[in-house]
């Protein structure tokens, strides 16, 4: 009988020590989008989460709408996210139509932001400019502009 239990405690032990994931680590981490620049009160801002340049402003892995405050910020946070490499676009959907509006040539009309604060030329900046690596919770901090051609 004593042998019946001594198998299964001695797996609970190899287990914790095998350097099983934790429940905090497979939670995953949480990114925080902090955007500033847009009209005070006014719109909302669209935070679009990226994680190569293949999907890089086509497909978001992750997409969210937040109301622009009185001070014309906005906070997007984005929730159990794995270890790797993203890279953000918040559009400021100033007309709440839930898009970009855009005018000749397809340059925005409406306010634009990337991490890193990339800029691009002659268009958007690249997945390169605007990645970063994430491996734990993050804030980060976008100052919303308008698009240069």
């Amino acid at each position: 009988m004593l042998g019946d239990r001594v198998i299964p405690v001695a797996l609970f032990a190899l287990l914790l020590l095998s350097g099983a994931p934790s429940p905090a680590a497979e939670e995953g981490a949480t990114l925080a989008i902090n955007v500033r620049g847009a009209k005070p009160g006014k719109g909302q801002a669209i935070c679009s989460l990226f994680t190569s340049p293949e999907n890089y402003l086509r497909q978001p892995v992750r997409s969210r709408t937040k109301p622009v405050d009185a001070n014309g910020e906005a906070v997007c946070r984005f929730d159990q996210l794995a270890a790797g490499t993203y890279a953000v676009s918040v559009v400021y959907d100033e007309d709440l139509d839930g898009k970009l509006g855009t005018g000749l040539l397809g340059i925005p009309t409406e306010l634009v932001g990337m991490s890193n604060n990339a800029k691009g030329v002659f268009g958007p900046p690249s997945f390169e400019k605007s990645a970063f690596p994430l491996s734990q919770s993050l804030s980060i901090d976008i100052l919303l502009g308008e698009a240069k051609d």
